[in-house]
């Protein structure tokens, strides 16, 4: 009876971590690399996946950001953070804009509110690579 609970619990955990995760994989195409990634299973990154495929004017910004200004102004975007973990893929309703963090530095806090949508899950040192102002485009695996 030990062994067949603890398999159960085994399996719950293991579903927990994985089956029920809606992240969605997301290719991140910047000048002729393409970058993997991820789009979460919230409203507004829904709002915005919605869109893809979605190519962005995006400048470099203090050694450890790409951001530029979408085309469209999402309706759920309550809410934010001013702190980035490096890869991660955002929205700031103050300047309604898209941002991918890639790198800690001397400044980690934020003077806007952003909200977390995804994640880069490839190496972030190709962005060290990037030119000053990149087109980035945000589109699904077909």
């Amino acid at each position: 009876m030990k062994k067949l609970f603890f398999v159960i619990a085994l399996v719950f955990l293991f579903c927990g971590a994985f089956c029920f995760s809606k992240e969605r994989a997301v290719k991140i195409s910047v000048g002729g690399v393409e970058l993997e990634g991820v789009i979460f299973d919230t409203d507004l990154a829904e709002e915005i996946a919605a869109k893809f495929p979605l190519s962005v004017s995006m400048v470099g910004f203090g050694g450890r950001e790409y951001y530029g200004a979408i085309p469209f102004t999402p309706k759920n975007a309550d809410g934010g953070q001013l702190r980035f973990d490096d890869g991660d893929i955002t929205y700031c309703a103050t300047n309604n804009t898209l941002a991918i963090f890639y790198a800690q530095t001397d400044r980690p806090n934020l003077t806007m509110r952003v909200i977390p949508i995804g994640r880069v899950t490839s190496d972030f040192a190709a962005f060290k690579k990037f030119g000053a102002r990149e087109k980035i485009t945000f589109s699904f695996e077909k």
